[in-house]
């Protein structure tokens, strides 16, 4: 963090001098005194949480991923910004950054409506929307805190308080100057805005109320040491006494490096070297950017309209300019593809439908179809089964036709003995006796469920007319 903020305060002092070199034009809107503020917010965001600002947004951009070059070919107005140096001091955009803002106050309802994409998508993500005391008086800023509030949105409110709104003192343009009270309805914390650890320790704190109960204000009570911009001399409203004691007892650096020493975290030497290390590299990257280009003329006026739906721009006085992309312009105007090499893929429902096809053709082709036509259950994958004939040779199903079970030979030899008995009873004129001797078998006819020969029942015995029962009836 230590790093960051001499970081930061070094590159603001290099855009001033190049700003009073003639080098940047147009609008500068420094940071200087107020770096605790972003530096320490950032330690403790995630990668899902995002970030809107107002102008004053050099500082935000660089902890938010836009690297030193970047920022000043931007302010410089070359092609290697981060917005192609068409955007400037106020308009500078990153992954999770939605840039800074040159209208006052308007970043706080866009900051409510990225803090409603965040609830939509239950990405978990919170917005930081922050805004000065100059625009707090704004009444799109108290429309923002009631929509945020019936709405439960995940957005913590962030007035940077550096005491002076353009030239005005806080207490001659607002009748309360606590500004973390505004929400009335929504909870407030003061945070001293000079010390860098109080500041990510409300932040860590706020991320996690905005997650559990929707909005929250902050106020970072800072200081801006520089005018409001680089137009504004920053003494004419002020005396340099009072920015000078500012500077001795409330600076964020100072105070941190104070508490790094009285910690004994680094030596003195070891800062010293850190700052001059420092120095040398943001002078490096600030020296390259002055060797960037401005962009083509005819990217002055790409992409106008996301989807240009007409070929001339409308409501240009004195010219005749046509809708150009930007990636027209950097690469070229892609050329049509031939019919054909257009393949027919399947987009959207289609590719649901095509899969569940297919699906369902290779269930049909792994099941297999009985005799009677009737598809069959598919065997399991992985898995074979093996038929009782592939299970045994050749030989094993001749000799168990040959043998027959030994409950059968017994059965046949039973009734030999009980045909013979009936026999000798009917020649000596007697009825043979009835007996549960089982018939003989058929060797052709298969063997029943229970494992046993098929039962035949026995042939009832005729009767003898030489019987004399018989000439009783």
């Amino acid at each position: 963090m230590y790093t960051q903020m001499v970081e930061a305060r070094r590159f603001e002092t290099m855009a001033g001098n190049y700003y009073k070199s003639r080098l940047i034009r147009g609008f500068c809107h420094l940071y200087n005194g107020q770096e605790a503020v972003a530096v320490g917010m950032k330690a403790r965001l995630r990668k899902q949480d995002s970030v809107i600002t107002a102008y004053r947004c050099h500082v935000w951009s660089y902890v938010m991923g836009v690297s030193l070059y970047e920022m000043m070919s931007e302010l410089l107005g070359f092609r290697p910004g981060c917005s192609r140096g068409k955007g400037g001091s106020m308009h500078m955009y990153c992954d999770n950054f939605y840039g800074g803002n040159g209208i006052v106050g308007a970043q706080v309802p866009v900051g409510t409506g990225v803090a409603l994409a965040h609830s939509y998508r239950n990405d978990g993500g919170v917005c930081i929307s922050l805004y000065g005391d100059g625009a707090a008086n704004q009444g799109q800023v108290f429309e923002s805190f009631n929509m945020a509030k019936l709405w439960c949105l995940p957005v913590v409110f962030v007035c940077e308080n550096n005491q002076y709104g353009m030239g005005t003192k806080a207490e001659r343009s607002s009748a309360m100057t606590d500004y973390y009270k505004r929400g009335q309805y929504i909870p407030g914390l003061w945070v001293d805005g000079n010390q860098v650890l109080a500041v990510r320790t409300a932040t860590e704190f706020a991320l996690d109320y905005a997650l559990e109960h929707g909005p929250i204000v902050l106020e970072m009570n800072t200081y801006r040491y520089v005018g409001h911009s680089m137009s504004d001399p920053g003494i004419s409203y002020r005396s340099r006494e009072e920015v000078q004691t500012a500077r001795e007892t409330n600076d964020p650096i100072t105070s941190f490096r104070k508490q790094i020493l009285d910690l004994c975290l680094m030596s003195e030497k070891e800062l010293k070297e850190l700052d001059v290390n420092i120095k040398k590299y943001v002078d490096e990257e600030c020296k390259k950017a002055l060797t960037g280009k401005e962009v083509e003329l005819q990217e002055l006026h790409a992409d106008v309209s996301s989807k240009n739906l007409e070929p001339k721009i409308r409501g240009v006085s004195g010219y005749n300019l046509d809708h150009v992309k930007l990636a027209d312009v950097c690469f070229g105007k892609p050329k049509k593809t031939p019919a054909c090499e257009i393949n027919d893929v399947p987009v959207g429902d289609a590719v649901l439908a095509a899969k569940a096809k297919e699906d369902k053709e290779k269930v049909s082709k792994n099941k297999p179809v009985s005799k009677d036509g009737k598809p069959g259950k598919g065997n399991q994958p992985g898995k074979e089964v093996k038929t009782e004939k592939d299970a045994k040779s050749g030989k094993e199903i001749k000799a168990e036709k040959d043998t027959k079970p030994v409950k059968e030979v017994k059965a046949q030899q039973k009734n030999t003995s009980d045909g013979k008995k009936n026999e000798a009873s009917s020649k000596q004129g007697k009825s043979p006796p009835v007996t549960n001797a089982k018939a003989k078998e058929d060797p052709k006819k298969p063997p029943s469920k229970e494992g046993n020969p098929a039962k035949k029942a026995p042939p009832s015995p005729s009767p003898n007319p030489t019987s004399p029962e018989v000439h009783k009836k």
